[in-house]
């Protein structure tokens, strides 16, 4: 049993693991390593040959049975696990283990200082794995899900504020404004600003950026709304809604996008009974995970 950085190969069985492992609703990871093998060959040539490289885990006869990945920002010391994920024939035999040690070690070539990982609440034993690996809970997500609706609303307008698309040629600019809270590397930026199936958003206040929403449509019927980030006077004056109502509107443009989903931080009723008021529905809650090393 061992770990080896990805390699071109690998990605049609790494897909087909990815597949196998989203289907089943108690292994839910967030955030989850991409579907296909398009997208897994153009996760891999962002990431490069650094740190950041996708490793897979290998069976007895050398298939692939486990991948994982590390996400890292120049500008942060704090690292996201991307999975990791192993074939559920092939857990309890240390292949989970053996992806997170390497990941830790990669985080570590990365100059980090903290890795976190969220894992679904139902998802024991990934939780158990990590509490093993020393990694302590620290906070709990509440993902929300929205329904198509016969119609689109009207955006509301904010004074002062304007939300535009970014495109693939300012990738640049949106990895400097988004590089101190999500961590990613400046390659991986640009390959998903090429990627069709993925919009991201930036708001300015006059010609300043001052926050940000990204929505993802690769994979199946329903979209993620994800990196909703902004000055909190702002979003919660109605930046966020905002925000969120532009990033819906393209997810719903596109003709397989059945629903959106939007992870929320904490389990606050109250504000999960103003969201239902909007059409949200509770799907199910993340868990947190963090490990200073």
């Amino acid at each position: 049993m061992n770990t080896r950085p990805i390699t071109s190969q690998d990605t049609a069985p790494a897909a087909e693991l990815v597949r196998l492992v989203r289907e089943r609703p108690n292994d839910l990871v967030d955030p989850f390593p991409p579907a296909t093998e398009n997208e897994l060959l153009a996760d891999m040539g962002a990431r490069g040959k650094g740190p950041g490289r996708p490793r897979v885990a290998l069976g007895e006869g050398g298939e692939v049975v486990g991948w994982g990945a590390v996400d890292f920002s120049p500008a942060m010391k704090r690292a996201l696990l991307v999975g990791p994920v192993v074939h559920p024939a092939q857990r309890t035999k240390g292949h989970g283990r053996n992806l997170i040690q390497a990941l830790l070690q990669n985080a570590r070539d990365a100059h980090q200082k903290h890795v976190r990982v969220g894992v679904g609440a139902h998802n024991g034993a990934g939780q158990a794995l990590l509490r093993a690996e020393g990694f302590r809970a620290t906070e709990r997500h509440t993902c929300l899900r929205l329904q198509q609706p016969p119609e689109i609303p009207a955006l509301d307008e904010m004074a002062g504020i304007r939300v535009a698309r970014v495109d693939a040629d300012h990738s640049d600019r949106y990895f400097d404004f988004t590089c101190k809270f999500v961590p990613r590397q400046p390659r991986q930026v640009g390959a998903l600003l090429k990627a069709d199936e993925y919009a991201a958003f930036l708001a300015y206040k006059g010609d300043r950026p001052v926050a940000c929403v990204e929505v993802d449509m690769r994979y199946g019927d329903v979209a993620t709304v994800e990196n909703v980030d902004g000055p909190p006077s702002l979003l919660h004056r109605g930046l966020g809604n905002l925000l969120l109502a532009e990033a819906a509107r393209v997810a719903f443009e596109h003709a397989r996008i059945q629903a959106v989903d939007l992870l929320m931080p904490g389990t606050d009723r109250a504000r999960h009974d103003q969201m239902r008021e909007r059409g949200f529905q509770i799907q199910h809650e993340l868990v947190a995970y963090e490990l200073r090393i």
